[in-house]
């Protein structure tokens, strides 16, 4: 292909030149590795193992609308040779744990902040408030800390109290 060709669909020069070299892209690797160990596998699946990445080209992405670039990734034989069945297999498994939310209830309290404009001079600062959270732990706010029962009730007590910088309170 002419390099007019690649500019005008926005691919690199390096991505011209992996081709020029007969390297592999990863949906032909994807489909030879199919064949080979008669089961499925996917070209996302092989990006781990790629040697080599190029751009692609900017294409509108399906979900947003909004330009993004694309990689290619490219291998070599030797990278095909070393790819096995147990490899991934184990990337799958890797990539497929992820770890359960916590969904425990947990009681505590957070510094909140609003922002307060001064009238006089108009400029806009930051006024700390203690506020109290009661809920899950993985939606709890930043700079949360927990408390017992007791510890809490008294928190409750004081929810919109004003704090002073650096002022930890003591429920």
């Amino acid at each position: 292909m002419k390099m007019s060709h690649y500019l005008r669909q926005g691919k690199s020069e390096n991505y011209q030149d992996a081709e020029a070299k007969g390297l592999l892209k990863a949906g032909e690797v994807a489909a030879l590795l199919s064949k080979r160990f008669n089961t499925k596998i996917a070209a996302k699946e092989l990006e781990v193992f790629a040697s080599e990445w190029h751009h692609a080209g900017v294409f509108k992405r399906a979900a947003s609308g909004k330009l993004g670039g694309r990689r290619v990734y490219f291998f070599s034989a030797t990278d095909i040779d070393q790819i096995s069945l147990e490899k991934i297999q184990a990337n799958r498994v890797a990539t497929a744990s992820k770890p359960a939310p916590d969904t425990r209830v947990v009681q505590g309290w957070y510094p909140q902040f609003f922002r307060m404009t001064d009238p006089v001079t108009r400029k806009t600062f930051s006024k700390p408030f203690i506020g109290v959270y009661k809920g899950r732990a993985d939606k709890a706010p930043k700079g949360f800390a927990p408390l017992d029962e007791k510890a809490f009730a008294a928190a409750e007590m004081q929810r919109g109290k004003a704090l002073k910088p650096g002022e930890v309170p003591v429920f």
